[in-house]
């Protein structure tokens, strides 16, 4: 069942810097769609009776983001394999059984690093900085990929070991490793692809791991703009490749869209546009 209403809305909080409307009305003109998009900045008391109420008055679509994937997981009548996997939800729409949710972030991911970025992920040797929710929604499509192996290094080595466990019995194919943030530190291992799914450098504190582990790898920030500590310091440490995460946004997005109205749109020319206007706000 395809959606008719056309108004959608992200919810977050903050929500006010999301370039999901900019996003989505670049997505709408490629198809002569007349859309509604809307930032929507709620309180957690408030989000569940938010989203049923959106829904009641006839709303197409919601896309989530921090800090309410956790509840719009949990709001939903039925999960997606994606959701499911990832524990968390990007997306909702009105399904005949009721709210649907899905998670396009891994995916979104892979689309990015594949298309744009031009990488082949199988039999690579794969880091993942963090293991929180955001390591949670892209590791299940990064193993999708086939690669050697994917470490997952955290500030606390008991968060991945977890984190691992829960996709190691889908996956026996690959090698998995946990490891510490420190226990990065030496920079004695290499790898193809590392990808920084934590707040490293946001908050004030310095990228901890040895700038020597970079070199030679393609880096991706799952951050972008500005807010991209991490692909900077790799750019410095040698990496071969750097990216942040506004190709991700895009591509996550399109697939939202997707499921909304049945249209995949094309992708690279909004991310430039995107881009351009970014670096014109700097």
């Amino acid at each position: 069942m395809l959606i008719k209403s056309r108004k959608f809305a992200v919810l977050g909080n903050p929500v006010e810097h999301s370039l999901s409307p900019v996003i989505h009305q670049h997505f709408a003109r490629q198809f002569g769609h007349d859309i509604e998009y809307s930032r929507q900045r709620l309180e957690t008391e408030s989000f569940a009776q938010y989203v049923q109420d959106f829904f009641v008055a006839g709303g197409g679509g919601l896309n989530v983001t921090v800090p309410f994937k956790l509840l719009a997981h949990g709001c939903a009548d039925s999960l997606h394999a994606s959701a499911q996997q990832a524990g968390a939800a990007n997306t909702l729409a009105l399904r005949e059984n009721g709210i649907r949710a899905w998670n396009t972030d891994g995916a979104g991911l892979v689309n990015d690093l594949i298309g744009r970025c031009n990488l082949a992920l199988a039999a690579k040797k794969i880091l993942i900085l963090g293991a929180g929710g955001a390591a949670q929604g892209i590791i299940g499509p990064i193993l999708e990929c086939g690669p050697m192996s994917v470490t997952v290094a955290n500030r606390t080595q008991a968060k991945a070991d977890k984190l691992l466990s829960r996709v190691a019995p889908r996956y026996p194919e690959v090698d998995l490793y946990a490891d510490s943030l420190q226990g990065l530190a030496t920079g004695e291992r290499t790898f193809d692809l590392i990808i920084n799914s934590t707040s490293l450098g946001l908050d004030g504190s310095q990228v901890s791991v040895a700038t020597g582990i970079a070199a030679g790898a393609f880096c991706y920030d799952l951050s972008y703009g500005e807010s991209a500590v991490f692909a900077q310091w790799a750019r410095r440490a040698g990496a071969s490749g750097v990216a942040d995460g506004l190709g991700m946004l895009v591509e996550q997005a399109a697939l939202s869209y997707e499921i909304w109205l049945g249209v995949k749109p094309e992708t690279a020319t909004v991310y430039q546009r995107v881009a351009e206007q970014l670096d014109s706000s700097d």
